[in-house]
C-alpha cells in the first residue's frame, strides 16, 4: 500500500521548480499613518465579504529540501470549506482533498485509497509543508490576511503596512505586495484586479524551508457552489489509510 501511495505523491508533488524575486519588507523607522487602513481596505474590497473562491493553481517552489510541482484545481466557501484536486498531464485527478469545513477527506482514486478524518492542516503539512487550514489558505492566496481595521504606519518610498491580530500587510505605492501571518511570509505579484496572480509563501520549520509559489488563473470570487463539491464520493471497497501512512509515503519523509 505504501509503495503505491508513494509512487501516486511522487507523480503530483515532484518536478521543476521556480523562484521569484522576494519583495524586500521595509527598513528604518516607520510613523503611524492612518492612511494605510483606508488605503488596505480600498484594495481589499474584495475580501468583505469573500464568500467563495475558484482557481486553477500551478504550485512550485521547496518544501523540507524536496522539490514540488503541482497543478491544482481549487475551490473555497467560507468560513472553512475547501475542494482541491490534483491534476497530472493527462487524466482525471491523481488526488483529491474535501473539507465542508469539519473533518477533510483525502481520497486517492487511481490506487482507490482514502484517508478521512483528519484536519486539512495536517494533511497539507504532511504533502507540501503548507500546514494551513482552509480559512487560512484561501484569506492568504486571495491576498485577505487583514480585511479590515489595525494600525497603519508608513516608511519612505511608497511603504505602508497595517497591523491587526496576529497580521502585518504591508502595500507599495498601494497596492498589496507582502504579508506576515503567524510565522508564514507571504509574497503578492502580477496583480490584475484586486488579487495577486502569483503567490509565494515561506517558512522556515525544524523539518526544513518551506517555500512555494502558486500561480494562479482562472480566478472566479462569490460565484454560487454547491455545497456538494466539498465532499468526496469514495467508493465502497477503498481502502483506508491514516496520516502516519500519508506522512511514510510523502516524498517529504525524512529519508
Amino acid at each position: 500500500m505504501t509503495g503505491r501511495l508513494t509512487a501516486a505523491l511522487v507523480a503530483v508533488a515532484l518536478g521543476a521548480a521556480c523562484a521569484t524575486r522576494v519583495p524586500a519588507r521595509p527598513v528604518g523607522a516607520a510613523t503611524d499613518d492612518p492612511a494605510a487602513v483606508a488605503a488596505l481596505e480600498a484594495v481589499t474590497a474584495h475580501c468583505r465579504p469573500l464568500r467563495t473562491a475558484t482557481a486553477e493553481i500551478r504550485l512550485s517552489g521547496r518544501a523540507g529540501g524536496e522539490r514540488v510541482r503541482a497543478r491544482l484545481i481549487a475551490g473555497f466557501a467560507a468560513p472553512a470549506s475547501v475542494r482541491l484536486e490534483a491534476l497530472p498531464p493527462f487524466g482525471g485527478p491523481v488526488v483529491i482533498l474535501a473539507s465542508d469545513g469539519a473533518a477533510a477527506t483525502l481520497y486517492f482514486p487511481r490506487e482507490r485509497q482514502v484517508l478521512r478524518d483528519a484536519s486539512v492542516a495536517d494533511v497539507l503539512d504532511a504533502m507540501t509543508g503548507l500546514g494551513l487550514d482552509a480559512n487560512d489558505l484561501r484569506r492568504l492566496l486571495f491576498g485577505c490576511a487583514i480585511e479590515s481595521g489595525g494600525r497603519g504606519r508608513a516608511w519612505g518610498d511608497g511603504w505602508q503596512s497595517v497591523e491587526a491580530g496576529d497580521a502585518q500587510v504591508f502595500l507599495r505605492r498601494g497596492v498589496v505586495v507582502a504579508a506576515d501571518v503567524r510565522g508564514w511570509q507571504v509574497d503578492y505579484a502580477l496583480p490584475q484586479g484586486q488579487i495577486a496572480r502569483q503567490v509565494r509563501v515561506r517558512r522556515t520549520t525544524a523539518a526544513g524551508a518551506i517555500d512555494l509559489t502558486a500561480a494562479l488563473g482562472e480566478v472566479a470570487t462569490n460565484v454560487d457552489l454547491d455545497a456538494r463539491a466539498f465532499a468526496v464520493d469514495v467508493p465502497a471497497d477503498a481502502a483506508s489509510i491514516t496520516l502516519d501512512d500519508l506522512r511514510r509515503a510523502s516524498p517529504l519523509a525524512p529519508k
